[in-house]
């Protein structure tokens, strides 16, 4: 368990632009678009397509503020733009997320989803195309990280040992 959290740091303190994928950097941009017009939007897709990915990404930016659950939103600080990850998509849990996050004075909030938010909201979709995992890989065998899985369902058989279900 040690390697795998070593190496999503590693990952996380490697982010940048250039490591979007192509399915990544059409959701990257849908995203900033609406974060420009709109307060709120649905980032979602499947599970290990890389849209925490481009949480952090926007974080390490100084774009937004990056929270991997809704417990761990805390008050502005200096940027007014939250991303919550690992949100449930159901119309009650999104309606008090969206409140929580509006209490605590953030003016802009992605909800990071896996399934489409039950909510009138722009929603932006990632998938995961054979040219993603391509990207990906040539991600980490760029940071001398080799990937577990050579025929991969998802980004997470790329970087755990464990069998992680979607």
């Amino acid at each position: 368990m040690n390697r795998f959290v070593d190496i999503l740091n590693r990952i996380r303190q490697n982010a940048n632009i250039d490591w979007l994928t192509p399915s990544q950097k059409v959701a990257y941009t849908l995203l900033c678009e609406r974060l420009k017009f709109l307060d709120e939007v649905n980032l979602w897709g499947r599970h290990g397509v890389g849209k925490t990915f481009i949480g952090w990404l926007l974080h390490k930016q100084g774009l937004a503020t990056y929270a991997p659950r809704l417990e761990d939103v805390e008050p502005v600080k200096f940027l007014r733009v939250i991303v919550v990850d690992n949100m449930d998509w159901r119309r009650a849990k999104v309606r008090e997320a969206l409140y929580h996050c509006h209490a605590q004075d953030y003016e802009k909030v992605v909800l990071i989803t896996t399934e489409p938010v039950q909510e009138q909201m722009s929603v932006v979709e990632l998938g995961l195309t054979d040219d993603d995992l391509a990207k990906v890989v040539a991600n980490l065998r760029s940071i001398a990280i080799a990937p577990y899985d050579e025929a991969p369902r998802n980004l997470w058989d790329l970087v755990s040992p464990l069998n992680l279900r979607e």
